[in-house]
């Protein structure tokens, strides 16, 4: 039978946990500024290596090396594996935020194996697990957050005799630190080192001085003794110091200064515990309430050990750990280089190192006076706590912190996730192998709170717009800006620029202002709500026939020689230099979207695409002369839907062969074609239905580093014709 007095600590950290996991569940969206970002470039990474996203695999480059910021990518793009993206990103945030509790609460339970105060305190760990930088859509820092507590808590219960298998444990936490951020992983080395050298120094110390009546050799023999602890720590922490040293120089030979926002600021951020504010000043006073409680349990624990005579203990490491944390936080730039959000890294982790510090006195019978000859005083008090009632108070009122910090946090998130839904109400009308940028006017501006003050959850979230159809490039995709992100941009010189020929324009806010007008006179207007306008660029409403010729039978066909502008073209066929981009309505390479700067006229991208010109002897026009590249090439041919007859034409003048692989409309019709040297001439027939009205022919070469006299790695193309052999009905 039921009995509320069979419920325990554990079923309320149960319950707790729940509740704050409710909020990602309950509500359509969660309002992160850059998390759809990740989730996008997440997708980027999944879909990567399928030819027919011609359009991603322009635009980005993978930058696939070892450096923090990976692991949020790697567990998204394995869960959009088996779920949708906004699944995907919400399995991926229950996943984040419910560790930091149980984290920071197995920390603790390592900490004080044998005192029933670990609980007491394993409440902080919530209001923290919904944090500022979580919001801020760090994803990545804040799955570092519980394997920085796990990590520690794991080597403090080890510390003393850590085995092989310890260490292979420690190390793989230690390097899931890394893989989420560098701050966590810089400060978890840093607060083991000053553990280990506090405790075992000290320890070394104390051994060495019941030595003192010796000769100075036996003393200093017993002070190295007590060192060995130490230097076996230093010993298997030497690959984490490597680490660490190499990220730093690596950052100081690429960012020589940071900036640093003032003591002011840091006063103020510290007394709000503003790394624990996010959407409105709401909670900055709530925050005081758990100063106050922890400053009370600090007196407590004050008392408690002067009147044990507890000068010393091991747990006193925590408030030097959280003491050192302090002065790096005031002392650190927010910025350096790149990378920003110093500070709030950092101020995260000094009020939960407190925590293990703290102490509750536990007299499990009453206080003996013989005890506490000199202290008569002191023992009501202490006879109270007898009963639990200093414990129930501390453990109630920080739950009831907890509890308003989670009633506002899932009253923001009811308020803001219908108008990020509203952001996004237009990802139906996207469609595949297209490219978008947005246009934000009011970043902060929300209806239901006046004003996002401290995240802009409506600066990233179109990035949505880009997971629900195939190959769609999100121009204004920042994370590829950055090279700690996995993905970058093919062309650095884009960034931007995304505004220009993006066949999609996401406008939130959009005001009738000079700024927006060249939307106008270029697209049309899709999709709008009242905050909300999705523009498409103006496109031809039907192909241009007149450029296709008709057989005898009286079809269509087209044909194109493919060769540089200047060289003789064979007869009735149409030139496509390196060059030819596409016009809708017509034909052309629909890579290398980013077209010439308008800042600078003479400042093209140079394409990765060539054109050969071999020699006239015993070839035609066509067969002569050939594009050819290494890199991926989609070629867009509008016409009526129907189905075509498409035939390549391939010949090489090298001494080499060259390997070809072609898809259409995402169909392979041509798989690993060898084309030989000495111009023999290859041609290849497909039958390819056109659905969409267009036919988009992407050419590529198996990836090869080695380049040898009989083998070349670049795919080679002479020719196509397009033939129309039935229309649609």
């Amino acid at each position: 039978m039921f009995s509320w007095r069979n419920l325990s600590w554990k079923h309320l950290f149960v319950v707790l946990l729940i509740l704050h996991l409710l909020p990602i569940w309950i509500f359509a969206y969660f309002p992160s500024q850059d998390g759809p970002s990740h989730v996008y470039n997440a997708l980027v990474l999944k879909e990567y290596g399928q030819h027919e996203n011609y359009k991603i695999r322009d635009a980005w480059k993978l930058n696939i090396t070892i450096f923090p910021n990976w692991l949020s990518h790697i567990i998204l793009a394995a869960l959009l594996y088996i779920f949708p993206p906004v699944m995907s990103e919400k399995i991926f945030l229950t996943i984040a935020v419910g560790l930091i509790p149980i984290a920071f609460f197995y920390f603790l339970s390592a900490v004080h194996k044998e005192r029933d105060s670990k609980y007491l305190y394993a409440w902080i760990g919530f209001p923290f697990a919904y944090n500022y930088l979580l919001y801020m859509g760090f994803y990545n820092f804040t799955l570092s957050i519980s394997f920085f507590f796990f990590s520690f808590g794991f080597w403090w219960k080890h510390k003393e005799n850590i085995q092989v298998r310890h260490l292979c444990i420690l190390y793989i936490l230690l390097l899931l630190t890394y893989l989420s951020h560098i701050a966590s992983f810089g400060l978890i080395v840093l607060g083991m080192s000053v553990a280990a050298g506090c405790i075992w120094g000290i320890h070394a110390l104390v051994e060495a001085w019941k030595e003192r009546n010796k000769d100075w050799f036996a003393v200093c023999r017993q002070f190295t003794v007590g060192l060995k602890p130490l230097f076996r720590f230093l010993l298997y922490m030497v690959p984490m110091y490597f680490v660490l040293m190499e990220y730093y120089l690596q950052s100081l030979k690429q960012h020589q200064s940071g900036s640093h926002r003032g003591m002011e600021w840091i006063w103020d951020y510290f007394w709000g515990v503003k790394s624990i504010v996010y959407f409105t000043d709401w909670h900055i006073p709530v925050n005081y309430s758990l100063l106050v409680i922890l400053g009370v349990g600090v007196i407590i624990s004050i008392i408690y050990r002067i009147y044990r005579k507890q000068w010393i203990k091991q747990t006193d490491v925590f408030l030097l750990i959280a003491l050192l944390f302090t002065y790096m936080f005031a002392k650190a730039p927010w910025g350096y280089g790149p990378g920003g959000w110093i500070n709030d890294r950092i101020h995260i982790y000094i009020l939960l190192m407190v925590a293990p510090w703290l102490l509750i006195p536990d007299f499990e019978t009453q206080p003996d006076k013989e005890l506490y000859p000199e202290r008569p005083k002191l023992l009501p008090l202490l006879s109270m706590n007898r009963h639990g009632v200093i414990r129930f108070a501390i453990t109630t009122c920080l739950v009831i912190f907890v509890l308003l910090h989670w009633g506002r946090t899932a009253y923001d998130h009811a308020r803001i996730s219908p108008e990020i839904a509203e952001l996004v109400s237009g990802t139906d009308y996207i469609e595949p192998h297209t490219t978008y940028s947005i246009r934000v006017a009011h970043a902060h501006k929300s209806e239901a709170l006046g004003e996002v003050k401290y995240v802009t959850p409506y600066i990233h979230a179109q990035a949505f717009y880009g997971v629900y159809v195939d190959d769609v490039v999100h121009m204004s995709n920042y994370e590829a800006n950055y090279d700690y992100f996995p993905v970058n941009r093919n062309n650095q010189k884009s960034v931007g620029l995304s505004y220009i020929r993006a066949d999609y324009v996401v406008a939130w806010y959009y005001p009738e202002t000079e700024e927006f007008a060249d939307i106008k006179d270029n697209y049309d207007i899709l999709h709008q709500t009242e905050h909300l306008k999705l523009f498409k660029r103006k496109t031809a409403l039907e192909p241009e026939l007149e450029l296709w010729d008709k057989t005898e039978e009286g079809n269509l066909i087209i044909r194109f020689d493919m060769q540089p502008d200047s060289a003789e073209v064979e007869e009735d066929h149409h030139i496509v230099a390196p060059k030819t981009m596409y016009v809708s309505g017509r034909y052309g390479w629909d890579t290398e979207w980013n077209p010439r700067d308008p800042l600078n006229k003479d400042n093209w991208r140079i394409t990765p695409r060539a054109a050969y010109l071999g020699p006239p002897e015993n070839t035609t026009p066509l067969t002569r002369d050939s594009v050819h590249g290494k890199e991926d090439a989609a070629f867009r041919i509008d016409l009526p839907n129907g189905t075509y007859k498409v035939t390549n034409i391939f010949q090489s003048a090298e001494a080499a062969t060259h390997e070809v692989n072609m898809l259409a409309n995402g169909k392979r019709i041509i798989k690993k074609l060898l084309v030989p040297p000495n111009n023999k001439v290859v041609e290849k027939e497909a039958i390819v239905e056109a659905n969409n009205e267009h036919i988009a022919l992407v050419i590529y070469t198996t990836k090869k580093r080695i380049e040898t006299a009989k083998r070349h790695i670049h795919w080679i193309w002479n020719g196509c014709i397009v033939e129309q052999i039935a229309t649609e009905d």
